[in-house]
């Protein structure tokens, strides 16, 4: 469903309703706040624009996946709790189409780098992922790559904290035999 959108009680439901349905998971975020977490979030790559975020968080609450309460002159949006349940049912079926895309647009990635390597002074560096070598390169504004980095630091620090748990589960498991 990736790009496609999705679907809820016959309504479509766009990549980008999405989105704002998981900024929206951990708090209530006026529109504007739910404009800037996408911005930041997807910065350098992609600019939600105003005209888009606003109608966009009006249908979702038209579906029953929102509520608005206005509180000093703005509209905050509140993810209900059946949005809550839809939304992890969704995000719970979509952790192998995740983990295919991700791995897709590696090897795409990959091949494209062997082509042309990202980006000056990254070339030198084999074995990165090209994101990875985006990030260490020129070309990112400071405050964004920073921001990255850490972003990529903690998935990769998580990544590692799971990948110990399962070892010691591997280990015990093996262990018992």
């Amino acid at each position: 469903m990736i790009g496609k959108g999705y679907v809820y009680k016959g309504n479509r439901i766009s990549s980008s309703q999405f989105l704002m349905l998981i900024f929206l998971r951990k708090s209530p975020m006026y529109g504007y706040e739910v404009l800037k977490a996408m911005r930041e979030e997807f910065s350098g790559l992609w600019e939600p624009q105003t005209g888009a975020v606003y109608p966009a968080l009006k249908k979702l609450e038209e579906h029953g996946l929102l509520r608005s309460e206005p509180r000093e002159g703005k509209d905050y949006y509140h993810i209900t709790d059946e949005a809550r349940n839809w939304l992890e049912e969704r995000l719970a079926s979509m952790s192998n189409e995740v983990l295919f895309m991700s791995r897709y647009f590696q090897v795409i990635s990959d091949a494209a780098t062997e082509t042309r390597p990202i980006g000056e002074g990254t070339s030198n560096r084999p074995g990165l992922p090209p994101h990875i070598l985006y990030l260490v390169g020129e070309e990112i504004e400071p405050h964004d790559k920073l921001k990255h980095l850490r972003k990529v630091r903690e998935m990769l620090a998580n990544g590692l904290a799971d990948m110990d748990k399962e070892i010691e589960r591997l280990d015990s498991k093996l262990k018992e035999e």
